[in-house]
C-alpha cells in the first residue's frame, strides 16, 4: 500500500505544478491582450485627439493668417517702397529672395511690386556679379539653416551640370560650390559627409574666389587636385593668402596668364606684385593691361607698364574698354604714352 501511494503523490504533485503552470501562461497571455488592447485605445484617442486639433487649427488657421496679414500690413506698410527698394537692393541678393518672399504674404506681395525675381540662381555668373558688386563680401555668410532650407524646399538634381544645366535647377555642386565660396567649411562637410555629395571641377575655383585656408586645406584633404581655375579665382578677389597656400602646395597649383589679368581686372596690386615676383615669376601678357584698363585701374597700368621690361600691351586695345566704360582718367593717361606698340595680330591670341 505505501509503495502504490508514492507514485499518486507525485502524480498528484506534478498535476499541481502543471495547473499552475498553465494558469500562470493563461494570466500572461490576458495581461498581454489587455495591454495590447489599452495601446490600441491610446493610439485610437491619440489619433483621434491629432485629427480635432488638424482640423480645429483648419479652421481657424485662415482667420490667424488674416489677422496677422493685416498686422504685417499696417506695420510694415509704413516704409515707403522707395525704402524698401533701398532694402532689398543693398542688403539682400538673389538667393534671399524667394526665402523672404515665403515668409508672409506682405513681403511676397514688395518683393513682386519690385519686379524682383524669386528664384534661386547659383550659376556662376551670378555669384562673379555678386562678387564684383561687393555683396558677397558685406552680407553675412548663408546659414547652415539656410542650406538646410535649400535642400528641404527645391528638388536638388545630382551632379553638377555645368554645361547642360537644366534651366532653374538647383545641383548638388551648386550647393558644394557656393558652400566652398563662403569659406564655410563646416557647411561643405556636412554635405559631403552626410549627404554623400562631392566635389567637382569648378570647387577649386569657388574656393579660391572664397578664400578661405581652412576650406583649401579640408579639400586637399580629401585629395582634391587643384588647377589653375584655383589660382586665377583667388587673384580675381585679391585672396593673396589663398594663392600664396596654392602655390606653396607639393606640386605647386597651377597658373598661367590669366592669374596676373584677373588680378589686374580686380585691381589687386598686391596680388599682382606679389605673382609677378615669384622665381620664375607668374606669366604675363598683353591682358594684363587690358584687364587693368577695363577695370579703370590706373595704378595697375602704371605699374605693369614701369616694369623692367614693360608688361606687353597694345595701346589701342587697352584704351577700348575704359573709353566705352567712362574711365576717362585711363584713357587720357594712355594716350599720353609714346609707346606705339598697336600691331593687332600679336595680341589676337
Amino acid at each position: 500500500m505505501v509503495r502504490g501511494a508514492e507514485p499518486a503523490a507525485k502524480r498528484a504533485k506534478v498535476d499541481k505544478d502543471v495547473l499552475r503552470r498553465n494558469e500562470l501562461i493563461i494570466g500572461v497571455t490576458n495581461a498581454r491582450a489587455k495591454a495590447k488592447e489599452l495601446v490600441r485605445e491610446a493610439e485610437e484617442a491619440g489619433e483621434k485627439f491629432v485629427r480635432e486639433a488638424r482640423q480645429s487649427l483648419a479652421q481657424q488657421l485662415p482667420s490667424v493668417c488674416a489677422k496677422l496679414g493685416a498686422k504685417n500690413r499696417k506695420l510694415l506698410g509704413k516704409l515707403f517702397p522707395d525704402l524698401w527698394q533701398k532694402i532689398i537692393d543693398e542688403y539682400l541678393h538673389q538667393n534671399d529672395l524667394l526665402a523672404l518672399a515665403m515668409t508672409c504674404r506682405f513681403f511676397r506681395d514688395t518683393t513682386k511690386d519690385l519686379g524682383k525675381k524669386m528664384k534661386m540662381d547659383l550659376t556662376e555668373e551670378v555669384l562673379i556679379e555678386l562678387e564684383e558688386s561687393g555683396k558677397m563680401a558685406s552680407l553675412p555668410s548663408h546659414t547652415s539653416g539656410w542650406f538646410r532650407w535649400v535642400c528641404d524646399t527645391f528638388k536638388i538634381l545630382p551632379g553638377f551640370g555645368r554645361w547642360d544645366r537644366v534651366k532653374g535647377a538647383v545641383y548638388e555642386g551648386d550647393l558644394v560650390n557656393y558652400a566652398a565660396l563662403q569659406g564655410s567649411v563646416k557647411i561643405l562637410r556636412w554635405l559631403m559627409e552626410e549627404k554623400g555629395w562631392e566635389l567637382n571641377e569648378a570647387t577649386g575655383w569657388r574656393a579660391g574666389m572664397g578664400g578661405s585656408i581652412e576650406v583649401l586645406e579640408y579639400m586637399s584633404g580629401r585629395g582634391y587636385e587643384f588647377d589653375k581655375g584655383a589660382s586665377i579665382g583667388a587673384a580675381l578677389t585679391g585672396r593673396l593668402e589663398a594663392l600664396q597656400y596654392l602655390r606653396s602646395q607639393d606640386p605647386p597649383c597651377p597658373w598661367d596668364v590669366w592669374t596676373c589679368a584677373w588680378a589686374a581686372e580686380g585691381g589687386h596690386l598686391e596680388v599682382l606684385k606679389w605673382a609677378r615676383s615669384q622665381d620664375p615669376p607668374c606669366p604675363w601678357d598683353w591682358r594684363t593691361c587690358s584687364q587693368a584698363a577695363e577695370g579703370g585701374h590706373l595704378d595697375v597700368l602704371k605699374w605693369a607698364r614701369s616694369q623692367d621690361p614693360p608688361c606687353p600691351w597694345s595701346r589701342s586695345w587697352c584704351r577700348e574698354a575704359p573709353f566705352q566704360l567712362g574711365h576717362e582718367h585711363v584713357v587720357d593717361w594712355i594716350d599720353r604714352q609714346g609707346d606705339e606698340s598697336d600691331d593687332d595680330e600679336e595680341y589676337s591670341d
